[in-house]
């Protein structure tokens, strides 16, 4: 029987709950070499069994998984899709049951051997938040993954979810490849058990806590072809950043990527964003899912060069 320790803090820790308690052993597949055609589709969704859970002293609760190797389209834009979870009490989940965990312009992008790939790199986790009563403390907690994409049908255009080796004889792990961008439900849902290798798929538990993500030094160099920002994050292990932009300042969106450590500078293709003026700023989180935001800052619009003046200008020269 393993015994646990742990030193004394006033600091609360986060509680993760998966199939193997060192979440760093999931390194395979999803950063590189042989992907044993482990991907997260439209039609093939994975499910885990974890046990039920304590949740004394928790705020929060997060389900994620761990995904790596997003494909790109041959101008190296991502390959378009989303990937969602799902939690319940047993090995079926409603159609309506999905939460947001990612889209394939996030996921770090699969390297290619005589290319160089913007946004490539090692797998990262992704995390939906959900209702802390939609985890269970008395019974198993089945987690599903997948895509309502239909990008995503094989290993050539979807990510591949990371995995590590466990032995154990329990039947905790199934693949549906019966789906068709639906979470698997139904008597067959746990359709192909998978022994041994575990799909990098967990329960984070986030205690309540008084920590801060603080934003400063936010600026960003604006010319007609691409707007060049920098800041810098400061908190507790920092999780990523990334930039928002609106026209109101009160309704924000994401735009670009994450950047998941220091220095933290992001390009944005001028071409791509609005040609009026509009509001930027940049964003963190942490590992307790604190976010942070710096003061906005006012992007002009850019500077229309059309054919009447292209015209009036050939005039004058006349």
């Amino acid at each position: 029987m393993a015994a646990f320790a742990q030193e004394s803090s006033k600091y609360p820790p986060i509680r993760y709950v998966s199939q193997i308690s060192d979440l760093g052993a999931y390194f395979m597949y999803a950063n590189g070499g042989f992907h044993a055609d482990w991907y997260v589709g439209y039609n093939n969704s994975w499910i885990v069994k974890l046990p039920p859970v304590k949740k004394d002293g928790i705020e929060k609760a997060y389900i994620g998984a761990k995904l790596g190797r997003a494909k790109t389209e041959k101008d190296f834009s991502p390959v378009e899709g989303k990937i969602y979870a799902a939690v319940s009490d047993r090995p079926s989940f409603s159609s309506d049951a999905g939460y947001f965990l990612a889209s394939g312009e996030d996921i770090p992008k699969e390297p290619l051997e005589n290319e160089s790939v913007p946004g490539a790199g090692e797998s990262r986790w992704f995390w939906a938040s959900v209702p802390l009563s939609r985890i269970s403390g008395e019974k198993d907690n089945y987690i599903a993954i997948w895509s309502q994409s239909d990008n995503f049908v094989s290993s050539k255009t979807s990510p591949i979810i990371a995995a590590g080796y466990k032995e154990g004889e329990e039947e905790d792990v199934w693949l549906n490849r019966s789906i068709k961008g639906v979470p698997p439900s139904g008597p067959g849902a746990a359709e192909t058990p998978i022994s041994g290798i575990k799909p990098a798929i967990a329960i984070k538990l986030v205690p309540k806590n008084e920590f801060k993500v603080i934003i400063k030094n936010f600026s960003a160099e604006v010319s007609d072809s691409n707007i060049v920002a920098s800041f810098n994050v400061i908190g507790a292990d920092i999780q990523k950043a990334w930039l928002e932009m609106s026209y109101d300042k009160f309704e924000w969106q994401k735009i670009g990527g994450y950047i998941y450590q220091p220095p933290y500078f992001i390009s944005l293709d001028r071409k791509a964003l609005p040609q009026d003026f509009f509001y930027l700023r940049a964003a963190g989180r942490d590992i307790y899912e604190n976010n942070g935001y710096s003061k906005e800052i006012k992007i002009p619009a850019a500077v229309k060069k059309s054919a009447e003046n292209d015209q009036e200008n050939l005039t004058e020269q006349k």
